[in-house]
């Protein structure tokens, strides 16, 4: 798991406990979505803008059978 994904872990789960506590369990469950779908959007914005788009499977096989 890179770095980055560790952070957005943390986020998800520091903002729903957060909210959990000050809201009630389901509005704490309801901002951790919220928080994951934002970065799903950051992430492929970010994706998009370095040019590289989100690997397939048949991607990783075939450049597999290029190294070989």
């Amino acid at each position: 798991m890179s770095k980055r994904n560790i952070v957005w872990l943390v986020a998800i789960v520091v903002v729903g406990v957060a909210v959990a506590f000050a809201a009630g369990w389901l509005w704490g469950l309801l901002a951790a979505v919220v928080v994951l779908v934002v970065s799903e959007v950051v992430e492929r914005t970010r994706r998009r803008r370095r040019g590289v788009s989100a690997p397939s499977v048949g991607a990783a096989i075939g450049s597999r059978r290029r190294r070989r």
